[in-house]
């Protein structure tokens, strides 16, 4: 729930702000192929994102080596990943802690997590700005 909807608010913050910088997300525990969950499609929608046509895809040790930085979630997160160069959680990056799952919550959980989101996002927007 929360990688997809960090997707999508990085990838439109950088782009409102002229960055050219590749996002993509997977999860540790994603079911391939679903699609973004309807709560966290309607947070996105009710702050004005596009609602991504997302499709979940499992984190593979490949993803870890392709990109400069992979941010996750929580520190459990990182440290199942067994740590690694460029591998940080985005509370590290950020200085603005873990970001909580919504799973299973209803919408003002998400759109507490979506503006979680939006807050890291403007941060790394403003550090690569």
């Amino acid at each position: 729930c929360r990688s997809p909807m960090a997707e999508c608010i990085l990838r439109q913050k950088a782009k409102q702000a002229g960055l050219k910088i590749r996002v993509s997300s997977a999860g540790l525990a994603a079911d391939p192929n679903c699609s973004v969950s309807p709560n966290a499609a309607a947070a996105l929608k009710t702050l004005g994102y596009p609602v991504p046509r997302h499709k979940a895809r499992q984190l593979t040790p490949e993803m870890l080596t392709k990109f400069n930085l992979t941010l996750t979630m929580t520190a459990a997160h990182k440290s199942a990943l067994g740590g690694g160069k460029n591998l940080m959680t985005l509370g590290e990056f950020t200085g603005l802690g873990d970001v909580p799952d919504p799973y299973g919550g209803d919408l003002a959980v998400y759109l507490a997590t979506a503006r979680m989101l939006e807050q890291a996002c403007d941060v790394i927007v403003e550090m690569f700005g």
